[in-house]
């Protein structure tokens, strides 16, 4: 929702302030200047203005506030307030013109549905006696300053428009309020400002009763005795179908005290056929409303089940096996029929290997070669969480165990799996507070979820990986000793890719066929020896970063044919960076905004193409973006 910024509000002020149009400031946001006192003409033109176009605000004061109020115009009324200073100077002239009783006069307005009371006070200064006035009836004023007249008890009089032409009616000295360009800028800054927050509240009010009408859920608001406030459309139709129940119990055959103690998800039956209700209470303003939220049985079980198949589909399966896995070079034979071992016992592994080795290849393998193989493969990254969600993340957590947590509660990683294996990547990361739980989950088999208290029973296999060296972090105090050796029963160590370098030729072809077919290009190479230069480089990143490299190379290559002085050239560029784009890498401790200036470097490099800049850097184009817009 954009915020106001012009000719969205409405000014009416007496015949008097002619110079209200000649306030610079606060034309940008007015559409119109009324000049009129309060009569019906006053209404007609406020009533033409409002149909000419979307009038937010009225500012005005006085009797003519009161008057558009009394009449029920259908827009706010923003109040114009005089300063102090307004006041004050206005004073300090009657002193100087040698008045001693000044009476200041104030006609203020009721809002619809308050009956304020008047107040007058009385003050003396140095000589002067100074009465002020405040006074909701114009009749009312006039006989306040008649009186006063009467009794020589007024030599001035300063106040707004109304006790300004009764005093000139009377003969009495008077001095005017000014409403200058100030006091309309400050109407016009908190028009804004509220009229920004309504429409802000009225978008999010017209999103959830649009979201409520298409969700497949009956929703019944109610009050906390019961009273039925509004429903959304499947509650009509469902529940109510016109026959206009007033509150729950003869909606639900239930009062409103018992509803508030049953359980989430707590079935009942209405009209012949079974629902599940949950009930979210919500504060509004100073009231408690609670909304009623049903689902049918039949459609929550169908959602179980379409849960179930989506998880699946999601990624609760290994995508790996063995066969997948391009194993030329001994060192990688060794491991793979290592692993086809260690994946008939049930026992948990640890896989250590550096960055981009394949960690979770080898542990998708694993599993999908084990008695296991037809129960979920639940994996999570140990470094993407702090302590607090890793934990609910692993164990899950129940209804109210923190603040946002859902209000059915949450399954963790360790019931997901259940009956299947559990990848926990970098598992290193893991704060030591939380490797006494994992270490008591392993002994015992069992888990409770966060702010529970039922012990539930998990089967799991753990599969972890690192690319730290937990024994050195054992001695140093950072990775509990006992959970290293439960977890390592069996180990496996993927070595690096310069280290079986018979795998690199193989796996880069690999790779090559699956960017050209994503790309949808037809490239083709007459020998492999044309590969030969990539045997020249170490591959810090490993396995990934072989991947990343035949991407840039269908992405860059300009023919069809690859050929040899080609790829040397990208190999060189990689190897001595200077030859290809330089980036001139700032010193800074904001890491986000360093990453974000390399991406937008790499970005030009690429002529602005999104997508050759996300397959070069492996990347979604909602992670681009989101990389590129964080603060």
């Amino acid at each position: 929702m954009e915020p106001i910024k012009e000719k969205q509000f409405l000014v009416v002020a007496p015949e008097e302030a002619q110079k209200v149009q000649d306030f610079q400031g606060i034309e940008p946001y007015i559409y119109r200047v009324i000049l009129s006192k309060p009569c019906p003409e006053l209404l007609e033109q406020v009533a033409q203005a409002m149909r000419e176009t979307k009038i937010y605000g009225i500012l005005t004061r006085g009797s003519l506030a009161q008057y558009l109020y009394a009449n029920h115009v259908p827009a706010p009324i923003f109040h114009l307030k005089y300063e102090l200073y307004t006041i004050l100077d206005l004073l300090s002239e009657c002193v100087a013109l040698g008045y001693h009783n000044i009476c200041i006069f104030e006609i203020g307005y009721n809002t619809p549905g308050s009956e304020p009371s008047p107040k007058r006070t009385r003050v003396s200064l140095e000589g002067c006696e100074l009465f002020y006035y405040k006074l909701y009836d114009r009749g009312e004023a006039e006989q306040e300053i008649r009186e006063l007249h009467a009794k020589n008890q007024v030599d001035v009089v300063v106040g707004d428009v109304e006790p300004i032409l009764i005093a000139r009616r009377l003969g009495i000295p008077y001095r005017n309020f000014i409403i200058d360009e100030y006091c309309y800028m400050g109407a016009v800054d908190e028009a804004r400002y509220s009229t920004d927050i309504a429409l802000k509240e009225k978008a999010q009010n017209d999103f959830i009763e649009v979201m409520t009408n298409i969700i497949s859920e009956a929703v019944v608001i109610v009050d906390k005795l019961g009273i039925i406030r509004t429903c959304n459309l499947q509650a009509e139709r469902l529940l109510l179908r016109g026959e206009g129940y007033a509150d729950v119990k003869g909606l639900l055959d239930c009062d409103m005290e018992t509803l508030l103690t049953l359980p989430a998800n707590y079935l009942l039956t209405v009209r012949e056929r079974n629902y599940v209700l949950n009930i979210v209470p919500r504060t509004v303003g100073r009231e408690e409303l609670y909304a009623l939220v049903l689902n049918s049985v039949n459609y929550v079980e169908n959602l179980e089940i379409s849960i179930r198949r989506q998880n699946k589909e999601r990624g609760l399966t290994a995508k790996m096996t063995f066969e997948d896995i391009v194993c030329q070079d001994p060192a990688s034979r060794r491991l793979v029929s290592t692993a086809k071992k260690y994946a008939r016992s049930n026992g948990t592994i640890i896989i250590r290997g550096e960055t981009g080795t394949g960690k979770e290849v080898i542990a998708s393998s694993i599993h999908n070669e084990s008695a296991r193989a037809d129960g979920p493969f639940v994996a999570i990254n140990c470094a993407v969480f702090n302590e607090n969600l890793i934990e609910s993340e692993l164990f899950g957590y129940e209804k109210g165990a923190f603040t946002g947590a859902l209000s059915s509660g949450k399954r963790g990683l360790f019931e997901l799996a259940h009956r299947g294996s559990l990848f926990l990547d970098e598992v290193g990361e893991l704060p030591l507070s939380l490797q006494a739980k994992l270490l008591r989950v392993l002994q015992e088999k069992e888990i409770m979820r966060v702010g529970g208290d039922k012990i539930i029973p998990v089967d799991v296999r753990v599969i972890a990986a690192t690319n730290k060296d937990l024994k050195k972090m054992v001695r140093q105090g950072e990775f509990r000793e006992d959970l290293y050796y439960r977890l390592a029963l069996l180990e496996v160590e993927i070595p690096p890719l310069r280290e079986r370098r018979e795998d690199i030729v193989p796996l880069f072809t690999s790779f090559l066929a699956d960017a050209a077919e994503r790309e949808n290009r037809a490239i083709y190479w007459e020998d492999v020896d044309v590969f030969t230069p990539i045997l020249d480089y170490d591959w810090p990143g490993n396995v990934r970063e072989l991947r990343n490299f035949s991407e840039r190379v269908v992405l860059l290559c300009e023919d069809y044919r690859l050929s040899r002085p080609f790829i040397e050239e990208l190999v060189r560029q990689k190897r001595s960076p200077e030859t290809g784009p330089q980036y001139v890498c700032p010193v800074t401790n904001d890491l986000k905004a360093l990453e974000r200036d390399y991406i937008a470097f790499l970005l030009r490099f690429f002529g602005g193409d999104k997508d050759k800049l996300c397959a070069y850097l492996h990347m979604s184009k909602t992670t681009l973006w989101r990389k590129l817009n964080e603060a």
